[in-house]
């Protein structure tokens, strides 16, 4: 039997042997020493809590951020763009009622007309400023400006016509364009909703960014006490104070952050969500009241004649509330019902059962009833080939009672503005909660910085200890 020899100069295979001579692996080994020991889980903690305090600070700061974005500037900037609108309405209606009352030739659209046109433009220059960092948005803002503008000036133009055609032809030219104005600030306004979902939708402000920082702190947590485990074990003693805390420091930043996560969310998605959509519902729905009366005064200045315009009508009764709901309905609006009716009023009373908003909806809705039964007698007596001399529509429409067209809208207007205030003081206080971090921005590197020197504190005494007893 042959054996091949290793060729001239080749080194000879290294192999390693134990005493009886078998081959013995080599690997890798954790360090051995219980010095080498501590140092590594010192290493682990460190490593570990470098991802737990960094989520942690992300997570109170953007979601700072975020939230009082919101509460600062795109919330307010919404429901600016719905304020100018509803006061714009107002105007057009105080100039329609003046023109069917016969006062528009001698006082012109009169005082309520000057006020809402000032409120109008002191809106516009709000939400403006609001939309300053959006240069879409500021186009088409300075856009309806200029068109404000144009709206006043015809308004003006409809003085000067006495009480011929040419006054009533402005009045109608002004309406149109007011409509064109409402419909380009809802369209913004469209936008900025868009905007405001997209933003209580991010990551930061989310309940599932708990979930990483959880699963992260969770890990550093089970070693801290895997820590005090070995070292209670090797030292043989009953605890070690510093890891203790460390490991009770780290449960409550865990309990703290997520808390604070699902509050944030659960508070925007009231205040930025059910809150922004319910308070817009409710300015619309004044725009609407301002709508109803201002047409129906159109109407009855025109003798009921259609008018061939592209401008796509504005809002009526039905956008309101379709059906209106009986006495009954109303009266269980105000003890907390769900509104089983469309329009406007149902899309603010939809989720929101608080007392006050709801008694504000119910008094909304009964001046509904008195502002439709008075429109139904305005367009029976008034006369079909157009009035601006006071009779009887003229009074039906014009008249301050609550039985009369305007008296019913002002009785509506003032509860729609009380409902505001019950609703924009629940939204402020929630979305002031959800912009308020807890301290966790400041709290959260505190906590952070404490375990990691007492985790550090809890292993390293212990390394010194063991080589003072070498």
């Amino acid at each position: 039997m042959s054996s091949t020899a290793a060729p001239a100069g080749a080194a000879p295979p290294i192999t390693t042997r134990s005493i009886v001579g078998r081959p013995r692996r080599i690997r890798a080994r954790l360090p051995s020493s219980t010095p080498g020991r501590l140092v590594a889980l010192a290493l682990l903690v460190v490593l570990a809590l470098i991802p737990v305090c960094t989520l942690s600070v992300l997570i109170a700061d953007r979601s700072r951020t975020t939230t009082a974005d919101l509460k600062d500037r795109q919330v307010p900037g919404v429901l600016a763009l719905d304020q100018a609108a509803s006061a714009l309405t107002e105007a057009d209606r105080a100039a329609a009622t003046s023109l069917v009352s016969g006062a528009f030739a001698l006082t012109g659209p009169g005082q309520d007309y000057q006020d809402a046109v000032k409120r109008a433009n002191r809106f516009l220059t709000q939400a403006a400023d609001l939309h300053r960092d959006d240069a879409a948005a500021r186009a088409r803002l300075t856009g309806v400006n200029a068109l404000l503008v144009e709206y006043t000036m015809l308004v003006g133009l409809a003085q000067t016509g006495d009480a011929g055609p040419l006054s009533l032809a402005n009045v109608f030219y002004a309406a149109d364009l007011r409509r064109s104005i409402v419909d380009s600030l809802y369209d913004q306004r469209r936008a900025d909703l868009a905007d405001i979902r997209a933003a209580r939708s991010t990551w930061w402000v989310g309940t599932y960014v708990a979930v990483p920082f959880g699963a992260t702190a969770f890990v550093a947590l089970l070693l801290v006490l895997f820590a005090h485990r070995y070292v209670r074990r090797r030292f043989h003693r009953r605890t070690n104070p510093p890891l203790l805390l460390a490991a009770a420091a780290l449960a409550a930043l865990i309990a703290w952050t997520v808390l604070h996560a699902q509050t944030t969310h659960d508070r925007l998605a009231e205040a930025a969500g059910r809150g922004v959509t319910e308070q817009s519902a409710l300015w619309q729905a004044r725009t609407a009241v301002h709508e109803v009366v201002g047409t129906a005064a159109l109407d009855l200045a025109s003798g009921g004649v259609p008018r061939n315009n592209p401008v796509r009508a504005g809002l009526t009764l039905r956008d309101l509330a379709e059906p209106l709901p009986s006495a009954d309905r109303i009266e269980g609006v105000r003890t907390g019902a769900d509104p089983r009716f469309g329009g406007l009023i149902a899309t603010a009373l939809a989720q929101d059962h608080s007392p006050a908003l709801r008694e504000a909806g119910a008094r909304a809705l009964t001046a509904l009833a008195a502002l439709r039964d008075a429109g139904d007698r305005e367009r029976a007596q008034a006369p079909h080939d157009g009035t601006r001399v006071v009779g009887p529509g003229a009074a039906l429409l014009t008249g301050r009672a609550p039985d009369r067209m305007s008296g019913a809208a002002d009785a509506a207007e003032a509860a729609l503005t009380d409902a505001l205030i019950a609703g924009r003081t629940s939204a402020d206080a929630a979305l002031t909660e959800a912009a308020d971090d807890g301290g966790l921005t400041l709290g959260g590197p505190v906590v952070c910085a404490a375990v990691l020197v007492l985790a550090l504190l809890g292993l390293l005494l212990r390394r010194f200890e063991y080589g003072r007893h070498r």
